[in-house]
């Protein structure tokens, strides 16, 4: 698997930003439903960011 430090950074922001934007329309009891579905939208960005990154997938990539 290839290493993609550029897109593995923007979506580590994209991740910070939508559970940022999620916290606050929860906390601020606007927007409806849209805050929670912010957050559930992040974890899986957050998942993308990291498999961009390089993620270890079989025991032999860990050594490397």
């Amino acid at each position: 698997m290839n290493r993609n430090r550029s897109l593995a950074g923007v979506l580590a922001l994209a991740t910070i930003v939508l559970a940022v934007g999620g916290e606050v329309t929860v906390l601020t009891h606007t927007g409806g439903a849209m805050g929670l579905f912010l957050l559930a939208f992040a974890a899986p960005v957050g998942m993308i960011a990291w498999l961009a990154l390089g993620a270890p997938m079989t025991r032999a990539d860990l050594r490397a």
